[in-house]
């Protein structure tokens, strides 16, 4: 550690009133309170707080499922010199539970438990605006490493199945328009709620978008002991050849930096093995694509025994716990005073350009079917100057949004045939993290027709108000996974092939509605020009016309009586129907703006 370093720290540590002045700074996100001796206490209420995969917080240990907001005594938030800060554990409060049907909705109470500390009750209730969330990215972290694909080392990661998500990450994110769907987010089920039913990323939208395999172990190592703590903390010295304090010291502050992993290994003088290397690269890469959290640059010690022997780091479902990973991530963010959003960005990103054409940036002139994941197919350049307008707009267009709208088997009609893993029912994993995937509640998006699901499995404990989010599902489900083909839905539960892709059971909407809260936005706050900021353009349409006829195109018609062909016909004969009395815009990509016509 140079000098610089050390003053940095000490400093921090002498003025321990330091955070005190950014919390106070944050007056906007604080809530103040009157304890017992009527003295004013600060809360902090942005639950941006980093909980490690092996249970440690960014700058604290935790509990492995939950982050404790902390709250500083303080006398108006005055510094007084000398007198160190003291943090207590923010006391437990249950507004955030449902108990009555909620304005705009669910009417019952069964299923969005935690619809009080949800950021759409904020909206809808307080006319609060979040604003756009900062998505954490690291599409820079990886250029510290050169790949080159002669190196021996380079070899060794190719074989793991994983080289490829190098490639795999937007340069830029589309804030706005991802800030838009996570305020769909439900984590009670693990998915959007839009006006005509459930969304949400699958498991063949995984090995798809990012080319990452289902089958496989489930990713998981128990670091729960102190034991087992120390020997990581001693295998991550001897790979890196740091001191073991330093790694200690590391891990309390949210994990290794990555530009010291790379500096370690990568020295002129190397000594380091080609295993070693590699070693070095993976947790590097997988840090910075799959599992990105909120310590800005550094690798959450959680991950190297998952590269311990690159050999077998292509036997790990690694589809299954990317998910599990991001629908932990999305439940956080959907907290109403979550500012920030980790996790793998360019998945959620990609996958709302697989399902809403009206959203798609251009097409990369690269891409080839087939070839490369579907992530690459995108060319996400372009960023947004005005976000908070631009987020309001995304949102109308989803509370005004049809079932028609929606591409409903962007990757054909064989999906489930091709991943039939993609139907398994229970629990998914990434370390500690354990999640329910229950593809029952979108049925449509395997070519089904949507019937009410079946009862959702539940946590053994939950805590989500708006500052903060702690939920546990039982170790005991997750047996499942070890023979996950006999865990998939069964062809009667499945049902029927939809005749139009956004078909559902005649009981189905009226199940739906009195469950949901089916728009974010209350018209009685909405701000001026709301309703007409963001319509249907003439791409968007195009993409839907050219998905219906899919089918018979030369090359595929043959195979589909004339009765079937003239199926298809109609249904993009009905979407010319529907929007032919539309307001068309054409979008203008080089400024951003848009023209009508």
């Amino acid at each position: 550690m140079t000098n610089g370093s050390k003053n940095r720290l000490q400093n921090r540590a002498i003025t321990t009133s330091a955070r005190a002045k950014r919390v106070a700074r944050r007056s906007s996100q604080g809530r103040e309170t009157q304890n017992n001796n009527n003295q004013v206490v600060r809360i902090e209420s942005d639950n941006d707080v980093e909980l490690g995969n092996n249970g440690q917080l960014g700058n604290n240990t935790q509990n492995t499922t939950d982050f404790q907001d902390e709250e500083l005594d303080g006398n108006n938030d005055k510094e007084q010199p000398g007198k160190k800060c003291t943090w207590k554990k923010r006391p437990r409060t249950f507004d955030w539970q449902l108990t009555a049907a909620a304005p705009g909705g669910p009417l019952s109470i069964e299923l969005l438990r935690g619809y009080c500390g949800h950021v759409a009750c904020d909206i809808w209730e307080n006319n609060h605006e979040r604003g756009c969330l900062v998505i954490q990215s690291r599409t820079q972290a990886l250029d510290l490493f050169e790949f080159d694909a002669t190196n021996a080392w380079c070899l060794l990661v190719k074989s793991t199945g994983l080289s490829h998500l190098r490639n795999c990450v937007f340069p830029h994110h589309n804030s706005p328009l991802i800030s838009a769907f996570v305020e769909r987010w439900h984590p009670e089920i693990n998915s959007y709620h839009l006006p005509f039913g459930e969304m949400t990323i699958t498991l063949h939208d995984v090995s798809l978008i990012m080319g990452l395999p289902i089958d496989g172990i489930a990713v998981n190592h128990p670091l729960l002991q102190k034991g087992q703590r120390e020997s990581l903390f001693k295998a991550i010295s001897n790979l890196l050849d740091i001191e073991e304090d330093q790694v200690i010291s590391d891990h309390s502050r949210g994990g290794i930096k990555l530009p010291e992993i790379r500096e370690s290994l990568l020295k002129d003088n190397n000594k380091f093995s080609v295993d070693a290397i590699a070693k070095g690269y993976l947790v590097s890469l997988l840090a910075s694509t799959l599992f990105i959290d909120k310590t800005t640059d550094r690798v959450s010690t959680s991950l190297f025994p998952l590269v311990s022997d690159p050999v077998n780091v292509n036997t790990y479902s690694w589809a299954s716990s990317t998910l599990a990973f991001l629908y932990r991530e999305l439940g956080k963010a959907s907290r109403a005073g979550c500012k920030q959003l980790a996790g793998p960005s360019t998945l959620l990103e990609a996958w709302i350009y697989e399902y809403f054409p009206m959203f798609r940036p251009r097409v990369n002139s690269n891409f080839s079917p087939g070839v490369h994941p579907r992530a690459m197919k995108w060319d996400a350049q372009t960023s947004t100057a005005k976000l908070l307008p631009t987020l309001q707009g995304h949102r109308w267009r989803l509370d005004n949004m049809k079932a028609k709208e929606v591409i409903w088997m962007p990757y054909g009609l064989d999906v489930v045939e091709n991943v039939p893993l993609t139907l398994y029912h229970g629990c998914i994993r990434h370390c500690s993290i354990i999640e329910p995937y229950m593809p029952d509640r979108v049925l449509r998006q395997f070519g089904f027709v949507q019937t009410p699901p079946m009862t959702p499995i539940l946590p053994s404990n939950e805590y989500k108000p708006s500052h903060s989010y702690s939920v546990e599902y039982p170790e005991a489900i997750m047996c499942f996974w070890n023979d996950p083909t006999s865990h998939c839905l069964s062809q009667k539960r499945i049902g029927d092939f939809v005749q139009n892709p956004w078909d559902c059971s005649s009981d189905y909407r009226q199940w739906f509605l009195q469950r949901t809260h089916p728009k974010v936005q209350n018209p009685d706050h909405a701000p001026n020009g709301y309703r007409t900021r963001h319509q249907l353009n003439a791409e968007a349409l195009l993409h839907l016309i050219a998905h219906y006829l899919r089918p018979v195109y030369p090359e595929t018609r043959s195979r589909l009586s004339l009765e079937q062909q003239y199926h298809y016909f109609d249904r993009a004969i009905n979407v010319l129907r529907d929007f032919e009395n539309a307001q068309i815009i054409e979008p203008q990509h080089a400024q951003g703006q848009c023209r009508r016509k």
